[in-house]
């Protein structure tokens, strides 16, 4: 009886320990799920009324290959060939030697115990030509891949007498409405995660950044955004303000509007397209009795076709007929 009540007493302590462990996480799980779902904090604001210019600019990355490397590799490839090609010259000439100078018998063990000795240095040098073949493989692999980094200015939009305009082309009539959305998404950007005092941007790929957003506002003060690598994982970009040694995580918003082409602010002229599209519609005749009358045309001209097509087949088969009576 006393065996079964320490036994209950544990149960009932496991069961306490498993219980309380389930609230604490449950809690746990709350407060990150409540971290995530905060607001984000605003992270940049600009009086969208004072800018006066917005410069775009692209870098692309490229994988080259380390030629170096190669090099290396095909130096190692014929130092190794030619130490082999030596090896296998000295133990023939030395076989050739020793079996002059011996007697027939001697000759025998001596050729045998040579041919080991060869083939035993043989597969070492073997070995070893392996082992240093593999390491300079190894080297190879292990070796982290060179990029070549290229950067162009997408666009550079400016503003003059109250218009924008595209500096590379001032001929192109800019859609000043397209512009003007364009430029609240820098009215305030804000972020949900800080990564302060970094000093090595590369991991974040900020030190080449995919984009770099510079604004230049009236009194020629510039505030430059530079977008980084997409974090899979949070769906978030890596952002740096200027020379800010901070790192932020923010939306794709900045990467999808501003991450476009010059050519995409080119005003269309909607009434054009609304003319030819009235005139595509005017031509047609959308008569309701026009249509009506149409129809019974159609099935009237199918019904004669049936009954033109009737008579041709009673008329053949009476001829059929006929043919077959003066036969008889």
């Amino acid at each position: 009886m006393k065996k079964q009540k320490t036994q209950l007493i544990i149960i009932l302590v496991v069961l306490a320990v498993m219980v309380a462990s389930y609230f604490a996480l449950s809690a746990h799980n709350k407060k990150v799920v409540e971290d995530e779902a905060t607001d984000d904090y605003t992270l940049l604001t600009l009086d969208t009324t004072k800018i006066s210019e917005i410069k775009v600019t692209k870098t692309t990355k490229t994988e080259v290959t380390n030629e170096a490397d190669s090099a290396a590799d095909g130096t190692s490839a014929n130092d190794a060939g030619a130490e082999a090609s030596n090896t296998e010259d000295t133990s023939s000439s030395a076989a050739a030697g020793d079996s002059a100078d011996t007697t027939a018998s001697e000759a025998l063990t001596a050729d045998a115990a040579a041919a080991a000795t060869t083939d035993a240095a043989a597969e070492g040098t073997s070995a070893e030509g392996t082992s240093a073949e593999g390491t300079s493989a190894e080297g190879i692999s292990a070796a982290e891949p060179v990029y070549e980094y290229s950067s162009e200015v997408a666009y550079d939009l400016v503003l003059e007498n109250g218009a924008w305009y595209l500096a590379s082309d001032k001929s192109l009539e800019v859609d000043q409405d397209s512009v003007a959305s364009l430029i609240s998404k820098v009215a305030t950007v804000t972020s949900n995660k800080e990564i302060a005092g970094v000093t090595d941007f590369a991991q974040y790929g900020l030190d080449h950044p995919s984009l770099s957003i510079e604004i230049t506002l009236n009194d020629g003060t510039k505030t430059t955004i530079y977008v980084g690598d997409y974090n899979s994982v949070s769906s978030l970009y890596y952002a740096r303000i200027g020379d800010s040694a901070n790192v932020y995580m923010i939306t794709a918003t900045l990467n999808t509007s501003f991450g476009v082409e010059g050519s995409s602010f080119e005003k269309v002229d909607s009434s054009a397209s609304t003319v030819e599209t009235s005139a595509g519609i005017t031509g047609v005749d959308i008569d309701a009795s026009a249509a009506s009358s149409a129809a019974a045309a159609q099935s009237s001209q199918n019904a004669s076709t049936k009954a033109s097509e009737g008579d041709s087949t009673s008329a053949s088969t009476d001829t059929t007929t006929e043919s077959a009576v003066v036969a008889e």
